[in-house]
């Protein structure tokens, strides 16, 4: 079942034309600025977009604009992941797969001392379930981020009836979509 959901979803989020993708941004973007969670917060953690996934440039731009301090995941060996810091939109080199990445030297923050940490994936359920893409990054990562400022961060139609979920997957508080804001029922 996880592998027919993630089929359908990176195929939807393929479609989707660079303006599509633009218009969507600017919906999400102002969603996520809405969230007492993003209003309140002095250090978020956010992620730099693949092709077709739900993209948060213009959020760090404004974030980092707001004088809050943002963070971006970088993958390390073992299927670890930790917070590097994000000092502008161009503080990137390109990585493997085309992928943006930070340069050596950042800094980094302990997922505790996070304030809201938007999370990537294929799909959601309203329950707060979320299938990513199957490598686990971010569920370990996340075990060390209280529930309540674990926020997803979709496109609309990756809203999904149910995700089916396993004891390790954590579950996300809340969910934000270029149409709207979805506080999940926990259980």
């Amino acid at each position: 079942m996880k592998k027919e959901i993630r089929r359908k979803m990176l195929a939807l989020r393929r479609a989707l034309s660079d303006e599509e993708i633009g218009r969507r941004a600017e919906n999400l973007t102002r969603w996520i600025l809405a969230l007492p969670e993003y209003r309140e917060a002095k250090r978020i953690m956010a992620f730099l977009a693949m092709k077709g996934e739900s993209n948060l440039d213009e959020l760090m731009e404004r974030a980092l604009a707001d004088g809050k301090e943002v963070y971006v995941p970088v993958c390390l060996p073992e299927r670890r992941m930790e917070a590097g810091r994000l000092l502008s939109m161009d503080h990137f080199i390109k990585g493997p797969l085309g992928l943006r990445d930070l340069p050596r030297g950042y800094e980094t923050c302990e997922p505790e001392e996070l304030d809201l940490v938007l999370v990537p994936g294929v799909a959601c359920d309203r329950k707060g379930n979320r299938l990513g893409m199957g490598a686990g990054y971010y569920d370990r990562y996340l075990a060390r981020v209280p529930y309540e400022k674990r926020i997803a961060a979709l496109w609309d139609f990756q809203v999904a009836e149910a995700v089916p979920s396993e004891p390790f997957d954590r579950k996300m508080a809340k969910i934000v979509t270029d149409k709207g804001i979805i506080v999940t029922k926990r259980g």
